[in-house]
């Protein structure tokens, strides 16, 4: 099976170019629209067909998967493919690419990881014999602890860099644990770079945004919290928050539920909620809603060096609502 696994990922590798990544975005979701406007990159990729490649688990749910990418995705036709697939591909012209990958960034004496779900253009290079690779968007993924240690450590590890980079493509399809990830989510998440690329907008950096409308109807609304943020919001309980201060408490109403029951809430649109997605990426965090009528995003805040889910991050959520109302 390993063998197996290990094939799989070389084969991917030959389609996975060497990414030389911008700076880390501190919005969940993250859009470059604007910035590839002047090359012409942006009308070439809307004249692509969009690959959408997914962790190999994910295909027992494809149906899902295939309605939350029809529910939003609009600028470009799709196929959903194995992530084995895209070596074929590569060699083509007009397809553009969503697949996972993960990088770390050194600043001063810390290091940044980042494990994102990416949206690739691949185009002819100057050069002969060469391709020029753009990312158009990318979304922060939350992942487990083993996932963010190898991503962290792989300068330091043995091997050639075509070898590790194998390694983690066959941890990221294979056996990491993506808790902010499901195909309501996904929904979300390309409902953002949809809109973005389509305006030729850019979002990379979004310290805290908020709806005036939409969100202050949380007051009569219940919001929707998924069961992952409960076992860690359920830890912090008894603690006091990071900053020691206690806020007043979130005190509308809320419903913790399963990936499963939220997706249903998501995808069926007769069936409107505003739902929250923590993210954790390295030592800082991101608290968003989300409003599933049009899938847009109402509420974001990111908190650097804060990692846990605290009760302060709803309260913070009822201070703005208070604030608007």
């Amino acid at each position: 099976m390993k063998t197996h696994i290990m094939l799989k990922a070389k084969t991917i590798l030959l389609f996975s170019l060497f990414i030389a990544w911008a700076t880390i975005c501190k919005s969940q979701v993250s859009y470059f629209g604007a910035a590839l406007l002047n090359s012409q990159k942006l009308e070439v990729f809307k004249n692509t067909t969009t690959l959408f490649t997914l962790q190999y688990a994910d295909y027992a749910e494809l149906e899902k998967f295939d309605q939350a990418i029809k529910k939003t995705w609009t600028i470009t036709p799709y196929k959903i493919i194995k992530p084995e697939e895209l070596a074929k591909y590569d060699t083509l012209a007009n397809y553009s690419f969503f697949y996972f990958d993960g990088y770390a960034e050194k600043l001063d004496s810390t290091t940044d990881v980042n494990v994102v779900y990416a949206l690739k253009l691949v185009t002819p290079s100057k050069k002969p014999k060469t391709k020029e690779e753009s990312v158009l968007a990318t979304v922060n993924v939350f992942t487990d602890a083993n996932t963010n240690l190898f991503v962290e450590s792989m300068d330091q590890q043995i091997g050639s860099k075509k070898n590790k980079k194998a390694t983690l493509l066959s941890l990221l399809y294979n056996r990491s644990h993506f808790l902010n990830w499901s195909p309501g989510f996904l929904t979300g998440y390309l409902k953002q770079i949809n809109d973005g690329l389509m305006a030729s907008e850019t979002c990379s950096i979004d310290y805290q945004f908020y709806n005036k409308i939409r969100l202050p109807e949380l007051a009569k609304e219940t919001l929707y919290i998924p069961e992952y943020i409960k076992e860690v919001f359920s830890s912090q309980l008894a603690l006091l928050p990071k900053s020691g201060i206690v806020l007043e408490p979130y005190n509308y109403k809320l419903k913790f539920v399963s990936y499963k029951v939220l997706d249903s809430l998501i995808l069926n649109k007769n069936t409107p909620i505003k739902y929250v997605v923590y993210t954790q990426r390295s030592d800082d965090k991101i608290v968003s809603i989300y409003d599933s009528k049009d899938d847009k995003i109402i509420y974001q805040r990111f908190y650097p060096q804060s990692l846990n889910f605290e009760m302060n991050d709803l309260s913070e959520i009822k201070k703005v609502i208070v604030s608007l109302k």
